[in-house]
């Protein structure tokens, strides 16, 4: 069931884009519009949940309004969607989107590292806190996809004193158009991983 409701919401059904797990409009694509023009860092990725509707509410709340127990529930059902990929994807850390410590004073706790350690303690995969958000970017709710890349160059950084293994799955409370994810997914890259996956609360539609 929702996070902040009583409704239950369905899982996301194929077809879905191979390489982020965003609804596809029809059976005969396998990756969405977005996927299909850029090269990612990461290798694939999953949500549950559409961003819309009852789940985008939840997650709002979850992210502005102090509801951090929404987390367990995302935990829950992402480890749940997710069992047909963490078994071949061999994952040896989860890795949360840091928000910087400015925004992390005001908003008081990091919604994705919540996400994360309850994922991580229901999959049993460690959660290490290895990226700290080196600038304070623009909110990227306001910014379209080439502007979010602009946005996060430089702006990830990898804790020296952390080993990077060679999987790692990173994780947010929303995918968008993959910007974040790419950005935390090229300097893990460069400090050691080899192959870098996401799991998210919840997967924007394409626009």
């Amino acid at each position: 069931m929702c996070g902040n409701c009583r409704r239950r919401i369905p899982f996301l059904e194929q077809p879905l884009c191979f390489s982020c797990g965003r609804p596809l409009p029809d059976d005969g694509a396998e990756y969405c519009a977005g996927c299909a023009s850029t090269r990612h860092f990461f290798v694939r990725g999953f949500a549950p949940f559409a961003y819309e509707g009852a789940v985008r509410d939840s997650i709002l709340r979850m992210k502005y309004s102090h509801r951090a127990e929404y987390a367990a529930f995302y935990a829950r059902a992402a480890a749940r969607f997710g069992q047909k990929f963490l078994g071949g994807w061999k994952a040896e850390a989860v890795v949360p989107i840091p928000v910087h410590r400015n925004r992390l004073i005001r908003r008081g706790y990091n919604q994705a590292a919540l996400f994360a350690r309850e994922f991580a303690g229901v999959t049993g995969i460690p959660c290490v806190e290895a990226l700290t958000r080196v600038h304070s970017t623009k909110p990227m709710k306001e910014l379209g996809a080439e502007e979010r890349r602009r946005n996060l160059v430089r702006a990830f950084r990898v804790d020296p004193s952390v080993r990077i293994p060679a999987r790692v799955l990173i994780a947010d409370d929303i995918y968008t158009t993959g910007a974040t994810v790419d950005a935390a997914a090229a300097v893990l890259i460069r400090a050691g991983a080899r192959e870098v996956y996401f799991a998210c609360a919840a997967v924007a539609p394409e626009r």
